[in-house]
């Protein structure tokens, strides 16, 4: 799973960013990302072409938020005492997915939601 982080470092070309993927997909890993941290990090015009030609790669799937996951995020950030709704929605997302993996910038945010969640700090 891509948090906003890590889709700003694919925008920017960041070597780790592209590595951790390129292992992914020799694997044939699944690449989630939430909807919600697409609408966080990307911006109108062309200034972020590889951010868009990435995103348009049929390999990746994406996660939604629907009213239950609104909920389950909503008492998270409640029992966590934090208040970021895209850090909560990744977290919820990882955990419905079987604790997958998260490439993140923000591992000590994630680990306030939920310490158990495996989390590659870029």
């Amino acid at each position: 799973m891509l948090d906003a982080g890590a889709l700003i470092g694919v925008d920017r070309r960041s070597t780790q960013v592209q590595e951790l993927l390129r292992r992914a997909r020799s694997r044939e890993v699944s690449i989630v990302i939430p909807t919600v941290v697409v609408a966080q990090v990307v911006r109108g015009g062309g200034r972020q072409a590889n951010l868009r030609r990435f995103l348009a790669d049929s390999y990746l799937s994406f996660v939604g938020l629907d009213y239950p996951t609104a909920l389950e995020i909503g008492a998270l950030l409640g029992d966590s005492g934090t208040a970021d709704v895209i850090d909560a929605c990744v977290a919820v997302c990882a955990r419905r997915l079987n604790h997958c993996p998260v490439i993140t910038s923000d591992p000590e945010d994630l680990g306030k939601l939920d310490p158990t969640l495996p989390l590659i700090a870029i």
